[in-house]
């Protein structure tokens, strides 16, 4: 798989009371500035994640054959071909498990 990197996430306001834990916890970590903490809050987060999110990438990756590392770049490289292979071996759309809010 050659390396390139997707479109940036788009992430939607938060719900207010989560947007206001972050602030909160942006708040007491640094003097920087807030949405720059924030994200290093945010990426905190996904690192004390690790384990939760990668077992769900491995579970997914042995029933299709791949291994964790290889589906969590396809992922990111690629979600609609991950979501087909997935789709393809499973039977399940995993973009209608966890419908848009909007």
């Amino acid at each position: 798989m050659t390396s390139k990197h997707p479109k940036s996430l788009d992430l939607k306001p938060l719900a207010p009371y989560e947007d206001r834990l972050l602030n909160a916890l942006a708040f007491f970590r640094t003097q920087r500035d807030n949405s720059t903490q924030a994200r290093h809050c945010l990426s905190m987060y996904l690192r004390q994640s690790e384990a939760r999110i990668m077992s769900e990438v491995g579970f997914y990756a042995q029933e299709i054959g791949l291994t964790a590392r290889e589906l969590l770049e396809l992922i990111y490289q690629d979600p609609n071909q991950a979501q087909s292979l997935i789709q393809d071996k499973l039977g399940i759309d995993i973009f209608t498990v966890f419908p848009d809010e909007s």
